[in-house]
């Protein structure tokens, strides 16, 4: 199997990507679970479960959109 500078260039689009959407969603979790404590609750969903929502929030995000990005980049140009 040859790796491909295509395919290359599309995961580290594709990482970069995922950066990006961890931070959107990191502080979107962070606004739900301070509007949650906010309203007089513990926090909720996910204050009870951050530390797991963040690490999937991580992990997606910095594994699966690089391959993604990979699989797109070398299947497109051939």
């Amino acid at each position: 199997m040859s790796i491909s500078i295509v395919g290359l260039i599309g995961a580290a689009v594709g990482l970069y990507l995922g950066w990006l959407d961890a931070k959107i969603l990191k502080g979107m979790l962070q606004a739900t679970e301070m509007k949650n404590r906010q309203a007089g609750g513990d926090g909720g969903f996910a204050a009870r479960h951050a530390r797991l929502l963040k690490g999937l929030i991580y992990a997606v995000g910095m594994v699966g959109f690089p391959v993604i990005g990979y699989w797109a980049g070398s299947t497109l140009t051939g």
